[in-house]
Parts: C-alpha cells; structure tokens; sequence
C-alpha cells in the first residue's frame, strides 16, 4: 500500500510538473490530484523536492525492470539516445524543472543515470582494454558530467532540434575518445 501511495503522489507530481515549474507546485495540489491527506504526503516524504529525488530514482529503476536485456546490450549510443528520448517523451516536465529550484535535483539524476548506462557501455571496452577500474570510474565520471551539460543546454533551448541530430552531433566527440582515454590511461598505469 505505502508504494502505490508513493507511486500516486509521483505521478500526480509529474503530471503538475508538465504544467508548470516546480517551485510553484504545492503539497496541496499534490494531495488533491491523488485523494489523498497532507499527513500522507508528510508521512512518506520530507517535502516536494523528496518526491521528486524518488520520483527520478524510481522512473531509473523502472527502466531497468522493464528492459532487463537492455544492460547486456547497450552501447554508447543507446544511453544517449535513451535519455535525450526520455527527455522528450517529458518535454514540458523537463523544461519546468529545469526553469525552477529542481534544477540541481534533475542534474543529479540524469547524471546518476547516465552513469550507470555508461558504465554498462563500458564495461566490456575495459575488460577488453584491460582498463584499471578507477581509470573506468573517472571516464564515466567525466562523461556523464560532460554528456549531462550538455543535455542541460538542450533543454535551457527547450529540446529543440531532432534526436538523431544531435546524437549523431555529439557521439563522434565521445565515442572514440572512450577508447583512446581508455588505452592511454591502461598504458600509463602499466608504466
């Protein structure tokens, strides 16, 4: 019962934040979509900005339930064109966290995300590779960060411009550097 409740307040929350930012949102505007209590609300959560920090680490887990495969065969190019689809298919919800005090929250995730998509991407490089697993951690580090801001541009221009566009834009920046940075830092931990 505690998780459907979770779950009706997030979508309640998402479908408000398709309406306006954030900061404008109130509990009480949460709770009378879904028919439930302020005590509710308090009960499960801090505030707003703690339903939205589960809301976005839920909507990264339900992702992975629902594509169980998709770890084995995801490539670079599939995270990004994953989180710029997902951006999209949440236009508005995106654009009005982004244009309110979410900004930080929604950074974060997308980062969290992005980051364990590329970890998945490249995994199989470094073993191949014989990369050590903190020159692993700090590329993923870099990447998602790198990858993240710009997506955050994406939507400060509010998300305009195709997918495929933009994946084909920025993919040769990253793709091959992977595994140069990857073979170099291999080469300077064995020296």
């Amino acid at each position: 019962m505690a998780q459907s409740t979770k779950h009706l307040l997030a979508k309640s929350l998402k479908d408000l934040m398709g309406e306006k930012t954030l900061d404008k949102i109130t509990v009480k505007e949460i709770v009378a979509r879904c028919g439930v209590n302020r005590q509710t609300f308090y009960y499960h959560f801090r505030d707003i900005y703690d339903l939205l920090d589960w809301f976005f680490i839920e909507a990264g887990n339900e992702f992975f339930r629902q594509n169980p495969d998709y770890q084995s065969q995801l490539n670079l190019e599939h995270a990004i064109r994953k989180v710029c689809v997902y951006l999209t298919e949440n236009r508005m919800m995106a654009i009005n966290i982004y244009n309110s005090l979410g900004r930080d929250i929604f950074g974060r995730y997308l980062a969290l995300e992005l980051g364990k998509l590329l970890q998945v991407s490249m995994a199989k490089q470094a073993v191949i590779i014989g990369a050590p697993n903190a020159s692993v951690k700090a590329l993923i580090s870099f990447y998602k960060h790198g990858i993240v801001g710009i997506m955050l541009d994406w939507v400060d221009r509010g998300l305009e411009g195709d997918i495929d566009e933009i994946v084909t834009l920025y993919l040769p920046i990253i793709e091959g550097v992977v595994e140069l940075s990857l073979r170099q830092m291999t080469k300077e931990g064995v020296e």
